[in-house]
């Protein structure tokens, strides 16, 4: 499979393109959010640097504060590369804390790998984790993805923070945390494997401000 992309159509968060081309042209708004999205889509693009990780999906889950960890060493990697760029380092490790958090809770064994994967764009950090799902957890997946393309981003993170705060769960919580308060573009790529599970990659990209 090739990753599709995950975009809310009933989002009420506009569009930043300052970081992308003809962002400036305010003729045509569509052919740039189409552009953003073809480029996160994009298997094969120049980077500057690359940075794999890999961590036993168990650990993370036995040792709870190891995301945030793992998460405030990535951020803290990049945020001393950026002299000349704004490059919010608290965002960074939010945004990979609440990814690796998704992939250990939904991961098929308790041995299984997550693994993360940035790639310095020069103008975005492109960020992937990847880790193992079982069939019934893919479905899970696209069933909250469906709910998320066909409703509204503002109300269902009210109600998902409701539900938190209710003590009834707070499923999918982080998917709309990074859609909602980081406005990012997401892409998602199921890949089948030997075990008939599915290894699950989320991609987005972090923009990088250019400094004044």
């Amino acid at each position: 499979m090739s990753f599709v992309s995950l975009t809310s159509v009933k989002s009420t968060i506009p569009d930043q393109t300052n970081n992308f081309p003809h962002a400036n042209d305010h003729t045509n708004e569509k052919p740039i959010l189409i552009e953003r999205t073809n480029f996160l889509l994009e298997q094969k693009v120049f980077f500057h640097s690359h940075l794999s990780i890999s961590v036993s999906s168990s650990d993370m889950t036995f040792y709870w504060k190891r995301c945030d960890v793992l998460s405030n060493f990535i951020s803290q990697f990049y945020f001393h590369s950026y002299e000349s760029k704004r490059l919010d380092k608290n965002a960074i490790s939010t945004i990979i804390n609440e990814l690796v958090e998704n992939a250990a809770k939904y991961s098929d064994k308790e041995n299984s790998k997550i693994y993360i994967e940035i790639k310095d764009l020069g103008s975005d950090l492109r960020l992937e984790v990847k880790n193992r799902v079982t069939p019934w957890m893919k479905a899970i997946f696209e069933n909250k993805i469906q709910t998320i393309q066909q409703g509204n981003i503002n109300q269902l993170y009210f109600d998902a923070l409701e539900s938190r705060n209710n003590g009834s769960g707070s499923e999918g919580m982080g998917l709309l945390i990074l859609l909602k308060d980081y406005q990012l573009k997401l892409a998602y790529e199921f890949t089948k494997t030997e075990e008939l599970d599915f290894d699950l990659t989320i991609r987005v990209h972090i923009p990088v401000e250019t400094g004044t």
